[in-house]
């Protein structure tokens, strides 16, 4: 019988592992997901704001873009 519940416990610590695998998963897709839009807003409104004539050491400043990224945006 002891063999049989020492069984069962590996099973439900194998399934709380695979839970637990998942879920920090979707949290890094999640990170990854929320960087990536941030990163393409910023590049949005230095796109506007270099339209407008706005030096890109200001933009730089105000977005955390690098200025050589502020000149290759079109």
């Amino acid at each position: 019988m002891s063999n049989y519940y020492r069984h069962l416990d590996n099973i439900v610590i194998l399934r709380d592992n695979i839970f637990t695998e998942r879920a920090e998963r979707r949290a890094e897709g999640r990170a990854e997901g929320h960087a990536k839009g941030f990163d393409e807003a910023n590049r949005k409104n230095a796109r506007s704001m270099k339209a407008k004539g706005i030096p890109a050491e200001v933009i730089a400043e105000i977005t955390g873009l690098s200025i050589d990224k502020i000149n290759q945006l079109n």
